[in-house]
């Protein structure tokens, strides 16, 4: 391998150069596959290589293992910032938690709270609304059809305009057409303005405009293929991944940010921070959204290429509070709060002992939590759930302020299919590298959450396997 050379990605920006890997490093061989990330996806695959017998090498940027499953667990009632839930279509966590002795539990959990409660109480515009008024409200200001719909159903309303999908995985061959933005997609089935306005206010995406219908219609088939009550790990989602890490006999190497990586046609060199790793194979499981920063020397397959300079990701900042007493008790008021008010988003009550919430912002509101201060984003937030909900005043503590788009390892909470880009992820799930191979949740065909990242890196294991 010439780490002088410079790559070229067919087009793509996510252009890679040169590394700085020792030449005394270029024919030492650790293993037979150096995984980069220590989550769902770099772990499961190493235990799938390990058990055909294969030499591994984990390297992991964070200090703990886990990637975006991590639970808080130096706050009150340990909740949850990622990996929250476990879907009845979740086969292979399932599996994998009953095999290693993990309790799954029903309910929400500590991450989200009561987040598939069907009502809320409203704030919009600045006026506290209970769900029962919604629909004669003077701020209501959605159309006739739209008018007793309250705001956080809007979505699940126009759902039905969607194109059905037959299964999880008929995103992959849909047509071209039908690849356009979730905002035309609304205004084809008669949205309001308003109604736009407002399922824009707590969207899992970076917009309307630049998230396809195909991701919202490949997660109601998702959903159709596994109905039912959904669970969580006890403990936290992150003691799934340290259980799962402590079984395997591969080194995992913390605190070990990669720098370059370049492929040759022997194997693999990774420059970390504390040196160059060289293997026959790598599987890079790294977020797009954040191995857009790392050189890669490399004959990238262009839709991968692509995806990585241009999948985008969700963009969530969390704040977590503990109150001097549950006060949602009492109040006669639904325990959950939905606003447009970009300082909280959506309030969930963690839990009642301790009494916790979680405040959960999204888009802009997370880009405006994550340019004020501390401080100030902290008073703002109180200031706000009390003039929302007059029981809270005086009762509330900020714990801490959370957001991954700030994490050089996630730049964002996951991924979603952007307009006109289903065919080029398509290709990129597809692809079979030779010695550089990609895994994670973004690479997926009929999964999503952390059961896409098992996926994927079952999938990447088995391309290394069957290349012999």
């Amino acid at each position: 391998m010439n780490w002088s050379r410079r790559a070229v990605l067919s087009g793509a920006s996510a252009a890679i150069i040169a590394g700085t890997a020792p030449r005394s490093a270029w024919g030492r061989t650790e293993a037979d596959v150096v995984i980069i990330g220590a989550g769902l996806a770099g772990l499961y695959a190493a235990h799938r290589l390990e058990t055909a017998g294969l030499k591994c090498l984990i390297v992991e940027g964070e200090r703990r293992v886990g990637g975006r499953l991590h639970t808080l667990d130096d706050l009150p009632g340990k909740p949850d910032a990622g990996g929250i839930q476990v879907g009845s279509g979740y086969k292979i966590l399932r599996a994998i938690a009953d095999d290693l002795k993990v309790t799954l539990k029903t309910g929400p959990g500590g991450g989200a709270g009561a987040a598939e409660s069907p009502t809320a109480l409203l704030s919009i515009g600045g006026t506290t609304i209970a769900p029962a008024d919604w629909a004669t409200s003077p701020i209501n200001h959605l159309n006739d059809s739209e008018k007793a719909t309250l705001p956080l159903a809007l979505g699940f309303k126009y759902s039905a305009g969607l194109p059905r999908l037959s299964a999880p995985e008929a995103w992959l061959s849909t047509e071209p057409a039908l690849d356009i933005s979730y905002a035309e997609a609304l205004r084809q089935a008669g949205a309001s303005r308003e109604a736009m306005r407002l399922i824009e206010c707590n969207l899992n995406g970076t917009s309307l405009a630049a998230m396809s219908q195909l991701h919202l219609a490949r997660t109601l088939a998702i959903f159709r293929a596994g109905p039912g009550p959904v669970m969580t790990i006890a403990g936290g989602s992150q003691r799934l991944p340290e259980a799962m890490a402590a079984r395997l006999k591969s080194p995992i190497r913390l605190g070990r940010i990669v720098k370059a990586i370049g492929e040759d046609k022997d194997g693999v060199t990774v420059q970390t921070t504390r040196g160059a790793i060289r293997a026959r194979h790598a599987i890079c499981t790294i977020p797009f959204a954040a191995l857009r920063a790392i050189p890669i020397d490399a004959a990238i397959d262009p839709a991968i290429a692509h995806m990585i300079a241009a999948l985008p990701y969700t963009r969530a900042s969390f704040a977590y509070l503990s109150a001097s007493e549950p006060f949602w008790q009492t109040d006669g008021l639904p325990e959950t709060l939905w606003t447009d008010n970009p300082w909280l988003g959506r309030v969930f009550v963690l839990g009642d002992a301790p009494p916790m919430l979680k405040a959960w912002t999204v888009g802009a509101g997370a880009d405006l939590l994550d340019r004020t201060a501390p401080d100030m984003a902290s008073a703002r937030i109180i200031a706000a759930i009390e003039a929302a909900r007059p029981s809270a005043k005086g009762k509330l503590r900020m714990e801490r302020l959370f957001t991954w788009q700030k994490s050089p390892m996630a730049r964002g909470i996951y991924h979603h299919i952007g307009t006109g880009q289903a065919a080029a992820l398509a290709s990129a799930t597809n692809h079979v590298g030779k010695r550089l191979h990609f895994a994670g949740e973004h690479l997926a065909q009929a999964s999503s959450g952390m059961e896409a990242a098992l996926e994927s890196g079952l999938r990447a294991a088995n391309a290394i396997l069957s290349s012999g």
